[in-house]
């Protein structure tokens, strides 16, 4: 190397460590360290078992919804029930306060009132609720 006055030397000195420093700064360090597990432990294991149960705490919240679901459904049929019966009950009353007899057989395959609220219940649960196959 040659003899440079005082003053040019250090300028040289920080010449070269500048060009030491640039360019990409992270390529020459190592990548950062995972935390360290005991070994023979998979590293998903606490993600998975997070996973596992959150899945069973929704498996749960389901099947609660589905059990008050069925419920409420129930409960509206056992309340559809009794209305059809009311209804069928004030017309009978109706109809004896008028004096007339009830009749028996309606003519010409005319139904009676509470015939064709049967029918009409029982086709309300031939289908299928909110696009599922009927339970069984």
């Amino acid at each position: 190397r040659e003899e440079l006055p005082e003053g040019e030397e250090e300028e040289e000195e920080e010449l070269e460590s500048s060009k030491a420093g640039s360019g990409f700064r992270g390529s020459t360090r190592s990548p950062p360290q995972k935390l360290s597990e005991p070994p023979g432990t998979p590293p998903l294991a606490p993600v998975l078992r997070l996973l596992r149960n959150q899945l069973q705490e929704k498996d749960a919240l389901l099947r609660h919804l589905e059990s008050d679901w069925e419920r409420s459904r129930a409960q509206r049929e056992r309340e559809e029930r009794l209305l059809v019966t009311a209804w069928y009950n004030m017309g009978l009353a109706l109809q004896q306060q008028e004096g007339g007899p009830a009749p028996r057989g309606l003519p010409g395959g005319a139904q009676s009132f509470l015939a064709q609220q049967r029918l009409a219940t029982a086709a309300r649960r031939a289908r299928t609720p909110h696009g599922r196959a009927p339970s069984c």
